[in-house]
């Protein structure tokens, strides 16, 4: 028997309230849309970063991974294993991340698919696992979303997507890969008495269709990107007992939510980059450091290593990057594991970025004698490592 929704009654919600979350949401994606139309080269890949954390720990949360967002920056770096697997996990994380890797690394957005590329490269997800055949199963979900979302989407004619949601979700409902499944019901025997455990059901991989969902928005013309949208389809939309206008008005609400948090990230990304070129603009346009901090500011803490095989430096060139950042006080050297490890530094209070004549920045004589520093190690590195 099926658990009572609280929006489930005897009739349809009233009509105005359908109306208001509807509005509340075109309201949402069209500011989510200007806001990205203004962003600068950095601040695009800020966000981008910051939108891949974001995807990843959605999709690993909704496919039943506890565990996930504790464990994954030691994962990251390889100095953890995975999330923990349970009884609701359809496959493994490791067959998640790699299948929207795969899928983002070639995203049509060029911020995107670059960020993701890079972040592959760095990662440490699963680099001595082999490919397994549940990895076959996430790929599957990610095609099998692709091109229900293009169905969905195929016959829309106004800038408005709820038309093209309600049809995503008929067909989901109908899908067997994504159709909710019914909780199983354990009978155990306690003394003399027969006692009925119910189990919560197996979860479907919905994280699939979250990353798809930004072509059913450009296709109706809501959106010019079609950007995943984490945490926008939720199994409850798809509940059964739901009217159609309680669906909508679910639907529009998570993706109203998922907007908004997409627009955080927009805004923190601005304040993030205002704070690198206050601290870093010292150093000259070839340098690396700006788009290490970046991956460290939006994403996680990185090994030397990793810094190595993203920006295809040498080992020598992390140092001198290393020691850039900690000298402008935006990463701290931390050791985990026997793993040296960058961490980012914000400095500042309240997320506004520190002036330049603050306590956290340089003096103009240290910054002088900084780039005489960086010049020299440039001359002696020529031809065998990178600019930091």
């Amino acid at each position: 028997m099926e658990r009572f929704h609280p929006l489930a009654a005897d009739s349809d919600a009233p009509p105005e309230e359908l109306a208001l979350a509807q509005g509340e949401c075109a309201l949402a994606l069209g500011r989510l849309d200007g806001l990205l139309a203004g962003l600068a080269e950095d601040e695009k890949a800020l966000f981008c970063v910051g939108l891949l954390r974001e995807v990843l720990l959605s999709a690993l949360a909704q496919a039943g991974f506890a565990d996930a967002e504790h464990r994954f920056n030691a994962w990251f770096a390889g100095l953890d294993r995975g999330p923990q697997e349970t009884p609701l996990t359809a496959c493994s994380a490791y067959a998640v991340v790699r299948a929207l890797m795969g899928e983002l690394s070639h995203h049509p957005w060029e911020p995107l698919a670059d960020a993701a590329q890079t972040i592959a490269l760095a990662a440490r997800f699963g680099a001595d696992r082999p490919m397994q055949a549940e990895d076959a199963l996430a790929e599957e979900a990610i095609g099998r979303a692709l091109t229900l979302v293009k169905q969905a989407g195929a016959d829309d004619e106004t800038p408005l997507p709820f038309a093209g949601l309600a049809r995503l979700h008929a067909l989901l409902r109908a899908d067997p890969l994504f159709a909710p499944l019914e909780r199983t019901v354990h009978i155990r025997s306690l003394g003399n008495r027969a006692v009925a455990i119910e189990q919560a059901a197996p979860r479907t991989p919905l994280w699939a269709v979250e990353a798809s969902l930004g072509r059913l928005l450009t296709a109706c013309g809501a959106w010019q990107l079609a950007l995943p949208c984490p945490g926008a389809v939720t199994a409850e939309t798809l509940q059964p007992q739901l009217w159609p206008g309680e669906r909508a008005i679910v639907s529009a609400r998570t993706l109203h939510a998922s907007a908004t948090r997409l627009a955080e990230l927009v805004a923190k990304a601005r304040r993030r980059t205002a704070l690198m070129r206050e601290q870093l603009g010292h150093l000259r346009s070839s340098a690396r450091a700006p788009q290490v901090w970046i991956l460290l500011a939006g994403f996680a803490p990185l090994g030397l290593d990793q810094i190595t095989w993203a920006f295809g430096i040498s080992r020598r060139g992390t140092y001198a990057i290393g020691d850039a950042l900690v000298a402008a006080r935006m990463a701290r050297r931390e050791t985990v594991k026997g793993k040296a490890l960058l961490v980012v530094e914000e400095p500042g209070r309240d997320g506004q970025p520190a002036s330049l004549d603050q306590a956290t920045a340089l003096p103009h004589a240290a910054l002088a004698e900084f780039d005489a520093a960086m010049g020299e190690i440039d001359r002696l590195l020529a031809g065998s490592s990178g600019h930091p």
